[in-house]
């Protein structure tokens, strides 16, 4: 993918001119939230729920803006026009005041990630890693620590790494929901201790109609208590796990979540259509 253009509070710009200076003490300081904005056939998919995320994180850290939700969808709808996107993600990035300016919002293509087919089938591998996120509600530019777990994860030849907090229990990947299901019950992770992506805010809409659903507490100590497993995002959507470290905790085919994927393939369909 080769984009030309950027958007930069509502002007549309050539991809060079979209610089911030080193002296932008939001930047460096990271006081910064941001979301992305899937494409897929020239289609964007779940745009209101990603700039209502965008919004969400920035007020949660008290970053004051003046921009408006429906004119950010407009900027990414021209974004996907003027720049021929066909499927791309497209980078929502809000940078904090300074004292003599206002916030600056960036609108960017990035190419989207395509993942082994085997994933879907076998399921993932999964690894640990010991660590919370900071304000966990908001999607914050302080991406350090998910740096590390994921690349400790791409070393093991993992999807992604687990952030496990201090009690033990597992909250999210470093670009992923995590799930498990027990009993024919869908079990995540309470909405207050993760940050609640696009896709699990759809799948949790949707699956009420095929299964039950409640948010708890979910220990690895007792990982493989559970029936399955299974990971979202907004590239992956939802793929079965069947590793975690050196743990197997699912064997055979994960037939709940392949119910599960289709239905947020079909959710995604008419979303298109």
């Amino acid at each position: 993918m080769e984009a030309e253009y950027v958007i930069k509070n509502g002007e549309l710009i050539s991809k060079e001119k979209a610089c911030i200076s080193v002296y932008n003490k939001a930047m460096f300081f990271d006081f910064c939230v941001y979301s992305n904005i899937k494409v897929v056939q020239g289609q964007m998919i779940m745009a209101e729920i990603e700039v209502d995320r965008l919004i969400s994180s920035a007020k949660i850290i008290g970053l004051d803006h003046k921009f408006k939700k429906e004119e950010i969808i407009n900027w990414a709808k021209q974004l996907v026009e003027k720049n021929n996107l066909h499927d791309s993600l497209i980078r929502l990035l809000l940078i904090g005041p300074e004292q003599d300016s206002e916030a600056q919002l960036f609108l960017f293509p990035v190419g989207l990630t395509f993942h082994q087919k085997q994933w879907y089938k076998q399921g993932a591998k999964l690894i640990t890693f010991q660590g919370e996120r900071f304000m966990p509600t908001a999607k914050v530019k302080s991406l350090f620590m998910s740096y590390m777990a994921y690349s400790q994860a791409r070393k093991a030849g993992a999807y992604d790494a687990l952030l496990i907090d201090r009690d033990g229990n597992i909250r999210e990947g470093t670009r992923s929901s995590f799930f498990v299901i027990k009993d024919n019950v869908l079990i995540a992770p309470p909405a207050e201790k993760v940050l609640v992506g696009a896709t699990r805010t759809i799948l949790m809409a949707i699956v009420p109609d095929i299964m039950q659903v409640k948010e708890e507490d979910i220990p690895l100590s007792r990982i493989k208590e559970y029936d399955e497993y299974f990971v979202t995002g907004t590239s992956v959507k939802v793929m079965p796990v069947r590793q975690i470290d050196d743990t197997v905790v699912k064997q055979g085919e994960s037939e709940m979540v392949m119910k599960l994927r289709q239905a947020f393939k079909d959710y995604c369909k008419k979303t298109i259509a």
